[in-house]
């Protein structure tokens, strides 16, 4: 009695629903300016919702886009965002633990908060890092001029003061203008790695 028992239990675990999650990288941290990409697979063909949630605590749904059902086969492993979108998701910070949750049924479309048996789930944490800062001195001909910082990543430009001057900077690539009435304007391109320590040296022409 007791095999029968134990049979019938084990037919029932191994066609009840299941999903599984998982990251492009297999330690899952990520530092900002990274590219996240995010897979799922199922067992049985069923009804997907994937939400993420931010260092922040704000909210929202990965999967499936507004307007689908978010019916998947099972058995095939999909890829988020798809090969085929034009965009990507890429990391922005700030340090923390974001949370991805992988939600299945048979039933329709599940939602954040049901409470059914029916639904599998399956959870993802990524740990985001902020990596060590750079430091940046900028040393010019004459002295005195004028520098702006422009983050290319987000087009973001900041004046930061005159020559000669030492800034802490976040690791990435920058675009470095030198002004000064008078006098031709330089730009420069240049690239951070996480605790570098860069000296760029910058000789204006005269008009």
């Amino acid at each position: 009695m007791a095999a029968w028992t134990l049979l019938a239990l084990l037919v029932l675990n191994s066609s009840s629903l299941s999903i599984d999650i998982w990251t492009n990288k297999d330690d899952a941290i990520y530092y900002p300016t990274e590219v996240l990409s995010v897979f799922f697979r199922t067992n049985k063909d069923c009804y997907v919702a994937i939400y993420d949630i931010e260092v922040g605590g704000r909210e929202y749904r990965l999967f499936p886009p507004e307007g689908e059902d978010g019916w998947v086969q099972g058995g095939r492993i999909y890829e988020l965002p798809p090969e085929t979108a034009d965009y990507e998701y890429v990391i922005a910070g700030p340090g923390g633990i974001e949370t991805i949750i992988a939600l299945a049924s048979t039933h329709g479309l599940p939602n954040r908060g049901d409470e059914s048996p029916d639904i599998a789930q399956d959870v993802h944490e990524i740990f985001i890092k902020e990596p060590q800062p750079a430091k940046l001195r900028i040393v010019s001909t004459p002295k005195q001029c004028h520098i702006y910082i422009m983050e290319l990543d987000t087009g973001d430009e900041e004046y930061i003061g005159e020559t000669p001057r030492t800034i802490v900077i976040r690791p990435g690539e920058y675009l470095v203008t030198i002004k000064k009435s008078g006098f031709k304007t330089m730009s420069r391109r240049i690239w951070l790695d996480p605790g570098e320590h860069r000296r760029v040296f910058v000789e204006l022409m005269r008009y």
